[in-house]
C-alpha cells in the first residue's frame, strides 16, 4: 500500500519520507494548497497521512490545510475507505491544569487556540472516517530554523545568563523518533492490523526547559569551545520554556496494540547538536 502525505516541505516530511524509502514503501507528497485538486483515484491503494495540520499548529495557530481542502480530503477518504493517519498533540488537554499524564481515554479539554483547533480536527475525523488513527505527540524538535530547539541552541551560544523555566514538564520528541513511529504504524496497518482510534506517542523522560538546556549545553560543549561564552543557566518561573507547551502523554496503548516502545529524547540529541555545531563552525 502506498502513502499519500499531506505536508509542506519540512524536516519532518523529509525524515518520514526517508523512512519510507528505507522500507521501500512508495509515497507521494501533496502540499496543502493542492489538496483540492485530488480526485478519488489518487487515494486508491493509499494510506493518507496529514502532517501539515500538526506542523502548522506547532509553529503557531494557523491551520495550513484550509477548511475547504480538509472537507474535500475527508469526502475522498470516506468514498475510498482508505486509512487516514492524523497527527495531533497533547494540547487537546492543555485546559486541564491537573499535573497528570493523559491517557487516550481522557476527555479532551483544550485551553489554547491551537489545542481547540487540534481537537476540532480530531472530532471531524472521528465522525467521518472509521479507519482512522489519531496520533498525538509532544513538542517536536528538529534542526529546522524556526524550531524551539534551534532557537535555544543559538541562545546558548550567545552566552551570558539564560533564565529558564524548571517547573513546566513536557516530553520533547525528535523528528526521527516521530517518523519512526509513524512508519511503524503504517507498516502494521497495511499488513492488516485493525487498530483504529487515538494513540499517544511522545519520547520518554518528562523534562523542563532548564533540564533540556543543561543536556544541550553539555553536548555542545563537547563540540565547541564555549568557555569564553560564560553561558550561565538560571532558574526562573517566567524564563524560557519548551515550545509549544504540550502536556505529557501516557503511551502504554501504542505499546500494547502496535508494540511500539518509547525511546528517550536524550538519545536523539547528539546528532542534531553535532550538525548545529558543525554549521556554526563554518
Amino acid at each position: 500500500m502506498k502513502v499519500l502525505v499531506i505536508a509542506t516541505p519540512s524536516v519532518l516530511q523529509q525524515t518520514l519520507c526517508h523512512w519510507f524509502e528505507g522500507r521501500e514503501r512508495a509515497y507521494r507528497v501533496v502540499e496543502p494548497e493542492h489538496v483540492q485538486s485530488l480526485g478519488g483515484s489518487d487515494l486508491d491503494g493509499h494510506v493518507v497521512v496529514d502532517l501539515a495540520t500538526l506542523e502548522g499548529l506547532q509553529r503557531g495557530t494557523d491551520l495550513i490545510l484550509s477548511g475547504e481542502g480538509r472537507h474535500h480530503l475527508i469526502e475522498l477518504v470516506e468514498a475510498s475507505g482508505c486509512p487516514f493517519v492524523q497527527l495531533s498533540d497533547g494540547r487537546v488537554f492543555d485546559g486541564d491544569e491537573a499535573p497528570i499524564n493523559h491517557r487516550e481515554s481522557d476527555s479532551v479539554q483544550p485551553g489554547s487556540v491551537a489545542g481547540a483547533r487540534l481537537s476540532a480536527v480530531e472530532h471531524l475525523l472521528e465522525r467521518h472516517v472509521p479507519s482512522h488513527v489519531i496520533l498525538r505527540t509532544g513538542p517536536v524538535f528538529s534542526n529546522q530554523s524556526d524550531n524551539f530547539f534551534v532557537k535555544l541552541f543559538r541562545r546558548l551560544l550567545d552566552g551570558g545568563d539564560i533564565a529558564l523555566n524548571s517547573q513546566l514538564k513536557t516530553c520533547p520528541t525528535h523528528v526521527t523518533d516521530l517518523a519512526r513511529v509513524i512508519s511503524g504504524l503504517i507498516d502494521q496497518l497495511t499488513c492488516g492490523a485493525n487498530n483504529w482510534g487515538v494513540y499517544h506517542y511522545n519520547s520518554s523522560g518528562p523534562t523542563s526547559a532548564y533540564e533540556f538546556a543543561e543536556v544541550m549545553l553539555a553536548f555542545a560543549s563537547q563540540q565547541l569551545d564555549l568557555g569564553q561564552k560564560a553561558t550561565n543557566l538560571t532558574v526562573q518561573e517566567a524564563g524560557v520554556r519548551i515550545e509549544p507547551a504540550v502536556p505529557v502523554l501516557r503511551c502504554e496503548k501504542i505499546l500494547h496494540d502496535f508494540g511500539i516502545k518509547q525511546l528517550p529524547w536524550r538519545s536523539f540529541l547528539p546528532q542534531p547538536i553535532k550538525l548545529l555545531c558543525e554549521n556554526h563552525s563554518l
